[in-house]
């Protein structure tokens, strides 16, 4: 099934751990940097020393207390349209989202659109955030102490109730923000969810219901739940860092933050005379048949893979750079790097002529925002000509031969002599 018109990618925007702007994130990203940090104090609601156990897997425990952090990030409210003593009350993932989508979107070309056919299609995690964690306080509490005791001190209800609404309302304070009115959809399919949502915004352009689309994703939950479920998941690095593809990986490390970018059809935003970052010309979607949560199958990957590029019209040997979903998992790396090999087998290649990516590295795995990460490393790629190297990367795991195959993965950047210009990003459940 072809793809249709072209999508122009013609507004970034994104805030990441270390990085509150995108110039800072190609900073970290061309420098091979890893922004894992343990635990601010004050971030969990539990002391970290009184968690940390060195055995994974121990029941309310974890055993490490790095990720990825957004710290001392403070938003700019000028030019939203949200009332500003609501917006202080708002958890800090709406405050992420807005900085993301209000740069998106004043980089585009906008005094053209009718903003009431501009909508907003976004990943979102539905977990606890740190304000839905303390409302849920400020409600049971009370509840609880008269369940054990009979009495209960009274809570003073300080949290605001809109922050119970955690999935949605982030996507629908960012459109109130902007004054969009094409409607707002936000789901979660996990890994994948900002590149579905990037799949289903594209949808809107080519069936007409829309004239410009934002799309991302975003993920800052309550990180000691975060944390908690990764550990007794035994999913988290035991060495504290993430090092896809490596010999030494040995699980994934949690970041946050958020990434949106602007989508009009390639018609449209050349006569609105936009900046072109990138044209999206085919996504595949796929579940799999037999792969789980930590333990993904080729045939689903392949499925999905086989589909864009058809979408696309590409074979694959004609893509220079894959950003992977490369989480630092052994299983679903050594997986993800079987279903490139099935893809690219019976075709004519050279050792190393396609370079893989991994930005999970960088700025940990962001969940429902990893899928606009890894887009938002490529488009900056694209704009500096330059294949990044992949964080904390030393010597490949036995169960990567990348030796024997197309594929590379660099230790420091790689200026481009002619243009890169083809690239694909993945992100697998």
């Amino acid at each position: 099934m072809k793809f249709g018109e072209p999508i122009a990618i013609v507004g970034l925007g994104g805030v990441f751990p270390g990085a509150r702007s995108l110039d800072d994130f190609w900073q970290i990203i061309a420098a091979g940097r890893d922004t894992s940090r343990p635990a601010p104090p004050g971030r969990w609601r539990l002391n970290p020393a009184d968690i940390l156990h060195p055995t994974p897997g121990t029941p309310d425990r974890v055993y490490t207390d790095r990720a990825c952090f957004i710290e001392g990030f403070t938003l700019d409210p000028a030019g939203l349209a949200v009332d500003r003593d609501l917006l202080a009350q708002l958890d800090p993932v709406v405050h992420l989202l807005l900085a993301a989508g209000r740069n998106a979107f004043t980089s585009a070309k906008t005094t053209s659109l009718d903003r009431a056919r501009v909508g907003v299609t976004l990943g979102h995690i539905a977990l606890p955030t740190e304000s839905s964690s303390k409302l849920c306080e400020e409600i049971l509490t009370p509840l609880l102490e008269r369940a054990v005791f009979g009495t209960s001190t009274p809570v003073e209800r300080k949290t605001h109730p809109l922050n119970r609404y955690v999935a949605g309302l982030p996507a629908g304070i960012l459109a109130q923000a902007l004054g969009l009115g094409g409607g707002t959809r936000t789901l979660d399919a996990a890994c994948a969810s900002s590149l579905y949502a990037l799949k289903l915004a594209c949808d809107e352009l080519h069936a007409g219901r829309a004239d410009a689309m934002l799309a991302g994703g975003v993920s800052r939950p309550d990180s000691l739940y975060t944390q908690m479920g990764f550990a007794q998941l035994r999913a988290l690095a035991t060495s504290g860092r993430c090092t896809p593809f490596d010999a030494a990986a040995s699980g994934l490390i949690v970041g946050e933050g958020a990434g949106v970018v602007v989508l009009k059809r390639l018609s449209d935003a050349l006569r609105d005379g936009d900046e072109i970052h990138a044209l999206i010309r085919g996504i595949g979607l796929s579940n799999d048949l037999d792969g789980n949560l930590l333990s993904p199958a080729s045939e689903g990957q392949l499925r999905a893979l086989r589909l864009a590029y058809d979408a696309a019209g590409w074979e694959p040997e004609s893509v220079e750079f894959i950003e992977c979903h490369a989480t630092g998992t052994p299983v679903g790396d050594a997986v993800e790097f079987s279903s490139l090999n099935q893809l690219w087998s019976g075709r004519a290649w050279q050792p190393g002529q396609c370079t893989l990516g991994a930005v999970k590295a960088n700025v940990g795995h962001l969940l429902t925002g990893a899928g606009a990460a890894g887009l938002l490393k490529v488009l900056l790629s694209l704009r500096h000509n330059t294949l990044p190297p992949v964080a904390n990367f030393q010597r490949a795991s036995e169960k990567i031969p990348l030796a024997q195959s197309p594929f590379r993965v660099l230790t420091q950047r790689d200026r481009k002599s002619t243009r890169l210009n083809s690239s694909h990003v993945s992100e697998s459940r």
